[in-house]
C-alpha cells in the first residue's frame, strides 16, 4: 500500500490549503506492486492536478517506491470511498451512492451496500445539512423535509422550479437521502430526464419496456430531475404519464425538478401538466445576500478553506446570480492563492475575478437610472425632476447609491445624471441608502435592481 505513505509525504509538502483542496479529496482506485490509480471527483480537478501537482506526486513516489507507476483519472465517488478507515483509525462516514445507468437498466438507488457488514454509501454532500436555506428557498427545504418524513402523504407530487444553478438537483438527492437514511431498505429510483428518456428509447428498440416498467414502477420514490426535457417526446411523455399514475395510485412518491412552471413547459400534454397540478409546486430564487455570504462560508468550511470574513463577503456581493457560479469563484479564488502561495485577500479576489464578475466599465448611470425606473414603475423625466414624494424620493436615491457603488462615476457626474443635482445630494443619497439596508424592503429593491442590471 503506497497511498498512506504517499499521503503523509504531501501533507508534509504542501501547504493546508492545497492538501485539503486538491489531494484529500482523492481516493484509491488500485494500489498495488505495480501500479497506484488515483480517482478525482471531476474534469477540473482531473486537469488542475495534472499540470500543477503530478511532478511533486510522481517525485514523492519514486522516492517511497521507483517501480510503481502513477495513474490519474476522473472517479466521480464521495470522499472517504477509498478507505475503509481514515488513518487514525476511525471509520469514515457513510454516504448515498447514486449508481449511474447502465446496460441493464436505469439507476437505481437501493438501500445502503453493505461492506463488512456496515452500510456503504457515497454522494454525501447533498444532504440537507449542507442544503443552506434562506428567504429564497425557505419554503422549497421545508417542503423537500416534509416529503422526505412522510413519502407518499405530504406533496405528491412535489414540483421544485428554478433557474439553473439555484439547488434543485441538490434539493432532490437531499430528499432521496432522507428516506433512506430513516429507512435503509427503501426503493429511491433517481434520474435525469434525459436517462430517462434513453431508457425508454432503448427499452422501446430492443423491446424491453416491460423491464423498464418494472424498475421504474417499483420503486417507493421517483426522482426525476429536469422534467421540461420530456417536452416534445410523445412516447417518453406517454410511458412517464402511466408510470406516474401507477406510483401515484400505489402512495409513492414522486419528486420532479424543472427550469419552468408546468403551465411554461412547451409541448407537455396537458394531462402530465395537470398531474404536477394534484401535489404542491414551490420555486427557487436567486439567493439574497444573507443567504449568499452563508453559502460561501459553508463551501469554504467543507472544502477546508480558510476564508477571511471580507474576501468572502466580497464574493457574495458580486455574484448574485446562482449558487454554482457563486462556488465556483470561491474554488477559483482558493486555487490562485494555493498555487501563487499569496494570502487570500480581497484584492486577490478582485484580480482573479475580474474576467468572469459584471464589470462595472460596463455599467453606465443611464442604465442604472432605465433599470430603476422599470423596477419601481416610474418614469425617468420625474426621477430627475424636482418632485420629492416617496414614491420618486427613494428610487431616485437607490439610482444615485447604485450608480456610485457599480460604475467609476463620481459624485458630480452622479448629480448630472440625476437631473443635473449638486454632487452633496449624490453623497446624501449614498449614504441614506447604505445606512438603511437592514431594511428589508429596501436591500430588496437594491438587489432586485442589481439582479435585473446583471441579466
Amino acid at each position: 500500500m503506497h497511498w498512506p505513505g504517499l499521503k503523509r509525504a504531501l501533507e508534509g509538502r504542501l501547504n493546508d490549503q492545497a492538501f485539503a483542496t486538491w489531494i484529500q479529496p482523492m481516493i484509491v482506485l488500485q494500489d498495488d506492486a505495480r501500479s497506484l490509480v488515483l480517482g478525482l471527483p471531476d474534469i477540473f480537478g482531473l486537469d488542475w492536478v495534472t499540470n500543477h501537482y503530478r511532478d511533486i506526486l510522481e517525485d514523492e513516489l519514486r522516492r517511497l517506491d521507483p517501480n510503481v507507476a502513477l495513474e490519474l483519472r476522473v472517479e466521480a465517488v464521495a470522499e472517504g470511498e477509498d478507505d475503509e478507515e481514515d488513518e487514525d483509525g476511525r471509520e469514515s462516514a457513510p454516504a448515498m451512492e447514486l449508481q449511474p445507468s447502465g446496460p441493464n437498466g436505469p439507476a437505481v438507488l437501493p438501500g445502503p451496500a453493505k461492506q463488512n457488514g456496515e452500510p456503504r454509501l457515497s454522494q454525501q454532500r447533498y444532504t440537507f445539512a449542507n442544503f443552506i436555506t434562506g428567504p429564497s428557498n425557505q419554503l422549497a427545504a421545508a417542503a423537500a423535509h416534509s416529503v422526505s418524513e412522510s413519502p407518499g402523504c405530504a406533496y405528491n407530487p412535489l414540483f421544485v422550479f428554478g433557474k439553473a444553478g439555484l439547488g434543485k438537483t441538490h434539493l432532490i438527492h437531499a430528499v432521496g437521502h432522507e428516506i433512506l437514511r430513516k429507512n435503509p431498505k427503501a426503493k429511491v429510483q433517481y434520474q435525469t430526464t434525459e436517462q430517462f428518456v434513453n431508457d425508454v428509447v432503448n427499452g422501446i428498440q430492443t423491446k424491453r419496456m416491460a423491464d423498464i416498467r418494472r424498475i421504474y414502477r417499483a420503486c417507493d420514490v421517483l426522482l426525476i430531475d429536469d422534467i421540461q426535457f420530456i417536452a416534445g417526446k410523445e412516447a417518453c411523455q406517454d410511458e412517464f404519464f402511466h408510470t406516474f399514475n401507477t406510483l401515484h395510485a400505489a402512495r409513492k412518491q414522486v419528486v420532479v425538478t424543472s427550469d419552468k412552471l408546468p403551465h411554461e413547459i412547451r409541448d407537455l400534454e396537458e394531462r402530465i401538466r395537470s398531474r404536477f397540478q394534484w401535489g404542491l409546486i414551490v420555486d427557487l430564487q436567486p439567493p439574497e445576500l444573507e443567504t449568499r455570504l452563508a453559502i460561501v462560508r459553508k463551501k469554504a468550511e467543507v472544502d477546508g478553506i480558510a476564508l477571511p470574513d471580507d474576501v468572502a463577503m466580497f464574493i457574495a456581493q458580486s455574484v448574485r446570480s446562482n449558487v454554482r457560479e457563486l462556488e465556483g469563484c470561491l474554488i477559483r479564488v482558493s486555487a490562485h492563492a494555493t498555487l501563487s502561495e499569496h494570502a487570500l485577500t480581497v484584492e486577490l479576489a478582485k484580480s482573479v475575478l475580474k474576467d468572469v464578475l459584471p464589470s462595472r466599465n460596463r455599467l453606465t448611470c443611464d442604465g442604472i437610472l432605465k433599470a430603476t425606473a422599470q423596477h419601481f414603475d416610474v418614469k425617468i423625466p420625474d426621477l430627475k425632476s424636482s418632485k420629492r414624494a416617496r414614491a420618486i424620493a427613494l428610487p431616485r436615491q437607490i439610482a444615485m447609491y447604485l450608480c456610485r457603488k457599480l460604475t467609476n462615476a463620481s459624485y458630480p457626474e452622479i448629480g448630472r445624471a440625476l437631473g443635473g443635482r449638486d454632487h452633496t445630494t449624490a453623497i446624501n443619497a449614498f449614504k441614506r441608502v447604505s445606512e438603511r439596508l437592514d431594511d428589508p424592503e429596501v436591500r430588496r429593491h437594491v438587489e432586485e435592481i442589481e439582479q435585473l442590471l446583471q441579466e
